[in-house]
């Protein structure tokens, strides 16, 4: 089943974790997948990718050799020419980058450690290159999606004033002996008592004491982080 797999996704064009996301799963089901060998989907999974993809159940099961079956989503015609500006390659930019933990996706808080040194580093973008105190976090869960999916990384800027409607990492700390606790959310207000931060899965508002912040750290978005 999974070269059958390869090929549906491969004939719509997708890549292995858009056709992910497509189905309903996790961003690194079909790379997961096809990296074991030998496992199939089955029963609900199965499904999903049936109706995310647009494939008959049947084709998948290798029941049926409908070609058209499978090229449900022929490629788009359109004018759009590759653009003229060269990217930098991997290899160009500094991987020098901090990430400093992970998002656990809690439904309501998604709060996280920090930790007190890297657990990996991430490649600086150009727009990056004098923002000497830039870090990044994975996110994990499914809290903060759409906007933010499941191994995600973001990128965090100390010192650019975040405004109400942008993403933002809350430093807490609770107590003089509790570790410092952090939470990624969408700035919403701001108290003389308590700052407000939205979530989006499922939709709510977390207000945060100001007593227990230790710092407001904004959330680049792709446009800052690419300069447009």
């Amino acid at each position: 089943m999974t070269d059958i797999l390869k090929d549906i996704i491969a004939e719509q064009g997708l890549t292995w974790e858009a056709a992910s996301l497509k189905s309903g799963l996790e961003r690194s089901y079909f790379r997961k997948l096809f990296e074991r060998g030998g496992a199939s989907p089955r029963g609900q999974t199965l499904k999903k990718i049936a109706d995310g993809l647009g494939v008959p159940m049947t084709v998948l099961l290798g029941e049926s050799t409908d070609a058209t079956a499978i090229k449900v989503h022929p490629p788009l015609i359109t004018d759009v020419r590759p653009a003229s500006a060269s990217l930098p390659l991997p290899m160009e930019m500094a991987k020098d980058v901090p990430v400093m933990g992970t998002a656990a996706g809690s439904h309501l808080r998604g709060a996280f450690q920090l930790s007190s040194e890297p657990v990996d580093y991430a490649r600086r973008p150009f727009t990056l290159m004098n923002a000497r105190n830039v870090y990044a976090l994975y996110v994990e869960g499914t809290s903060m999606e759409p906007q933010f999916q499941p191994g995600d990384l973001v990128y965090v800027h100390p010192d650019k004033p975040p405004r109400f409607g942008d993403a933002v990492v809350i430093q807490v700390q609770l107590g003089g002996s509790e570790s410092m606790e952090a939470t990624i959310g969408i700035l919403s207000k701001r108290g003389p008592e308590a700052v407000t931060i939205r979530k989006h899965n499922p939709s709510a508002e977390i207000e945060i004491p100001r007593a227990t912040i230790v710092a407001i750290h904004k959330v680049l978005s792709l446009n800052e982080i690419y300069g447009v």
